[in-house]
């Protein structure tokens, strides 16, 4: 174990031990903590052990609920390529582990990612030891990808983003980081500027390739389900704004937007969808205070529903199915500082016209091309955010054309599910020790 690596494990067990107290009282305070705890300690379940028993998984990690559901056409391929190998799939949140549950059918098994410490990573990878492992966005976990690298087990990251914030970041940790971008058998990344970036913080170039983003290959069956959802609410018929997962401020930012619009377009529909669960009764405790006549998407629908200003859209999952029924879409996370923005991707598969604040980090290279085709807007203030939904509304047509050039760009950046199977194919090919289970 080199010496980064040392420091990096003492430092943790240093902090965990006075942690304890604290972690012990958090965890009583909050239920939600103690969700898939054992799991993350290094226990793995016996029906996920007994529903592998002799064959090695193929384990797909996504943090987070949007990144779990951009895997599945990459869940589908694996399955294609590699049907006798079982699917184990990891995320860190419990919102994620529900949506992977009830939305990827492809994943034979759903787990909570270990912690990175030794004494948690070493049991999981000893039970289930796992033919390849595939990550996405930038999850870099240290202990983790130098014990896999340590036991030949393939890594990959795929459909990777490797932005300025975490490049800057990653540079004062170069010592313990640089042997683990040096230790993936390859990184498939979302754009040229990621892999640049991955390439000077360690990265050897040749194992780095520009794929693309899975999003861009998202493929929604359930498309219809928002538009018959909004019929069974006598909601279909008017134009819609989508808020689309929103933070702290956003909502009133956009409540602003959408009183003024309002006496422009006085049919006009807000739907609501905070980013974090344990938001939704906030952000209803606003509407109320607010005096704003809004359906949550939870609850038994009200007799009066068809006068409703709001939707809330209280769920998990199900976003991506209302896309298709909005004149306009606000992507959150953009107004604040620190999210950087969520997907722009999946409003512009559906053919709408997609607004954002200025902090969107984490779409960088795919907002800017939204940009550039006229099919995206950033926004600054409520003022500015009028004026460009107006026409919009004002003009269905124009709100059309918007999307439309928002989609071909989209359109332009698809197969990269295709891209990123070549590569793993060719790699997994030099890697004997997987008893042909890998041959495809």
């Amino acid at each position: 174990m080199i010496a980064p690596q040392l420091f990096y494990n003492a430092l943790l067990t240093m902090l965990a031990v006075p942690a304890l107290p604290l972690a012990g009282l958090a965890l009583a305070a909050r239920p939600r903590y103690r969700l898939g705890l054992s799991q993350r300690l290094g226990f793995v379940p016996a029906e996920v052990r007994e529903s592998f028993q002799s064959r090695q998984p193929l384990w797909v990690h996504a943090p987070s609920v949007g990144e779990s559901l951009a895997t599945r056409p990459f869940l589908r391929e694996l399955k294609r390529c590699y049907p006798a190998s079982p699917l184990l799939f990891s995320t860190l949140t419990p919102t994620a582990q529900v949506t992977v549950q009830q939305q990827l059918p492809e994943a034979d098994a759903v787990i909570y990612f270990p912690l990175d410490h030794p004494l948690c990573i070493w049991p999981v990878l000893h039970q289930l030891a796992p033919a390849a492992f595939f990550f996405s966005e930038t999850e870099m976990w240290p202990n983790f990808l130098l014990m896999l690298a340590q036991r030949r087990i393939p890594t990959f990251l795929v459909s990777g983003r490797f932005s300025a914030r975490a490049q800057a970041r990653y540079r004062w940790l170069s010592p313990l980081f640089h042997p683990v971008f040096r230790s993936l058998t390859h990184c498939c990344m979302q754009t040229s500027d990621d892999a640049e970036r991955l390439v000077a913080a360690g990265a050897h170039a040749e194992q780095v390739t520009v794929t693309g983003n899975f999003k861009m290959d998202g493929v929604h069956e359930s498309s219809a389900q928002g538009v018959a959802i909004l019929q069974d609410a006598g909601l279909a018929s008017r134009p819609l704004l989508i808020g689309a997962s929103t933070h702290p401020g956003e909502e009133e930012f956009l409540l602003q937007v959408f009183r003024r619009l309002q006496r422009e377009v006085p049919q006009l529909l807000l739907l609501l969808a905070p980013r974090h669960p344990q938001r939704f009764a906030e952000v209803a405790r606003l509407l109320t205070n607010g005096h704003y006549r809004f359906v949550a998407r939870s609850q038994p629908l009200p007799t009066d529903t068809a006068t409703a200003d709001v939707f809330l859209l209280d769920t998990l999952g199900e976003l991506a199915s209302f896309y298709p029924a909005a004149t306009a879409t606000f992507v959150g996370g953009s107004l604040v500082k620190g999210p950087g923005g969520h997907s722009v991707v999946e409003p512009a598969l559906a053919h709408t016209p997609v607004l954002c604040g200025p902090h969107t980090h984490n779409f960088t290279s795919v907002v800017e091309q939204l940009q550039q085709a006229g099919g995206g807007i950033i926004v600054r203030t409520t003022d500015d955010c009028y004026q460009r939904l107006l026409p919009f509304f004002r003009d269905p047509q124009k709100a059309r054309a918007a999307g439309q050039h928002a989609y071909s760009v989209v359109q332009q950046g698809q197969g990269a599910v295709a891209r990123t199977m070549t590569i793993i194919q060719g790699a997994l090919s030099a890697y004997p020790n997987n008893g042909g289970q890998l041959s495809g």
